[in-house]
Order: structure tokens, then sequence, then C-alpha cells
């Protein structure tokens, strides 16, 4: 029975240091700024997360203790979470960097590039998408409007006769 609380409260614990770095994921999506992000705080911080995973691993597999799963479970789910996001984070940030020190530009204003062309491209595809719809308004309209064409020329020939 005791061991059920190990696993509950392992489980909250890894949830609150999975949800950590949602944020920041999220944050980096709608602005696509890197230029504040630390490299040397995310490599450390992923060799503890891929620390803890290997810890959570060699729990779950150590045989000799009854509550393997209970125990190693929480970090394994956890420090997946937490390793694949702050992956994702990382490698970003190495990527803007390399790109804007290769434009020989500062991280802050190459991000800021980016994301006024990443800006740009939404809105030429909103735009697009719209045009679209006010074409086939267009063609829609178009139809009935060569239909009453085709009309006004046949009774303009009835008349002439």
């Amino acid at each position: 029975m005791f061991h059920i609380w190990y696993f509950w409260i392992g489980l909250i614990a890894s949830a609150g240091i999975s949800v950590f770095t949602i944020p920041q994921l999220i944050n980096l999506i709608k602005t696509r700024n890197t230029a504040f992000i630390n490299i040397p705080m995310y490599a450390i911080y992923l060799v503890g997360c891929f620390a803890f995973l290997l810890g959570g691993i060699l729990m779950a597999c150590d045989t000799s203790n009854p509550n393997r799963l209970a125990s190693g479970l929480p970090l394994i789910i956890a420090q997946s979470i937490c390793g694949c996001v702050s992956s994702i984070i990382f490698c970003w940030k190495i990527k803007n960097y390399r790109r804007a020190k290769k434009a020989m530009m500062t991280e802050l204003d190459y991000c800021k590039k980016v994301k006024d062309i990443y800006d740009g491209y939404q809105q030429q595809v909103k735009s697009l998408s719209q045009s679209q719809g006010n074409k086939s308004n267009q063609h829609a309209n178009g139809s009935h409007m060569n239909k009453t064409k085709k009309l006004n020329k046949t009774q303009e020939i009835q008349e002439v006769k």
C-alpha cells in the first residue's frame, strides 16, 4: 500500500517538471525568438533529463526492488516528455544561432527577420484563401451572369428577326 503513495507523489512531481518546459516551447512557436534562451543552461538541463531518464529505466529494471515500476515509471514518463520538449527548444536555438552568425547578424535581429517573413507568409496565405473564396463566389455569380447574357443575346436575335 505504501508504494502507491510513492507512485502518485512521483507522478505529481514528474508532471510538474514536465509542464515546466511547455510554456517556453509555446512562446518560441509564437514569437520564433530564441535570442533569450541560454545554450549552456539547456545543455546542462538536457544532460540532467537524460540522466534522470536512465535512472528511471534502471529503477524499473531492478529486479530486487518489488516496487520498481512505482518508483521508475514516473521518472521515465516525465523525463521523456522533458527531454523531447527541451531537445526541440535546444535544437531550434542552435539552428537560429548558427544561421544568424552565418548571416552576420545578431540572433535577435535574425529572429525578428524570420518572424516578419513568417508573418508575411501567413498574410499571403490568408489573402490567397480569401481571394479563392471570392473567386468561387465570382464563378458562381459569373455562371449566372453568362446564362443571363446568353438569354439576352437570344432575345436580341429574336427581336432583330
